[in-house]
């Protein structure tokens, strides 16, 4: 495959090749299925509960101004990019991301930040308390913030706590695909499955892991 993709720009004909890659579902990894299974089951030491820790600790730790960011990145399930992203285009264009009869933030409209080649955002479901959250977030500097505190930068827990924590909760894995950018490849679930979208489940879901995080009873 790879060898075929440089092959098809030395001959000028990238364009024909990638709609031969689209047409018929070709791809290639370099995966290592042992790597896979070990994290999964937790061998390399990220456990749900070990990153939930993490997440607790850095968060408790750290300002609001800081603390919120990790917060918000976690009850959205965006990349932490996106997430940072996602807050100035709260604190910036409130009114035309924010849909709000269901709640959603609709990435799909700003596809020159959320809709790039290989990763993309279409729409999160939020809650009164993730605005409340993207109000208070300071978006720079959260690394050397941390660094400060002599604390991990583990950010990518929280995208992984948030998948977890909604398969865990029996939201679909189409459906959490769906939320964190990724498009269905089988046939079934691009033309036969479609599910009411529960978004008062994701909500409670959602809303339950931030009383978790937050210590809230």
């Amino acid at each position: 495959m790879k060898s075929l993709a440089t092959l098809s720009k030395y001959l000028g004909c990238y364009d024909q090749w990638r709609k031969i890659i689209q047409r018929y579902q070709l791809k290639w990894s370099n995966e290592n299925n042992t790597e896979v299974f070990n994290d999964i089951i937790g061998n390399n030491g990220n456990t749900y509960n070990s990153m939930m820790e993490w997440l607790k600790d850095t968060y408790s730790n750290l300002s609001n101004h800081y603390g919120n960011i990790l917060l918000y990145n976690t009850l959205t399930g965006l990349r932490p990019d996106e997430a940072c992203k996602s807050i100035i285009l709260l604190q910036k264009d409130r009114d035309n991301y924010l849909r709000k009869d269901l709640m959603t933030l609709e990435h799909f409209k700003y596809p020159d930040i959320f809709l790039r080649r290989t990763k993309k955002a279409y729409v999160s479901v939020i809650t009164e308390s993730i605005l409340e959250l993207a109000k208070t977030c300071g978006y720079n500097a959260l690394r050397l913030a941390v660094k400060r505190k002599k604390l991990d930068m583990n950010m990518a827990f929280c995208r992984k706590i948030f998948a977890t924590c909604l398969r865990n909760n029996g939201i679909e894995q189409e459906v959490i695909n769906l939320l964190q950018g990724r498009t269905p490849k089988s046939v079934f679930a691009r033309h036969y499955y479609r599910p009411d979208f529960d978004y008062d489940k994701i909500r409670d879901v959602v809303n339950s892991l931030h009383d978790k995080i937050c210590d809230i009873n």
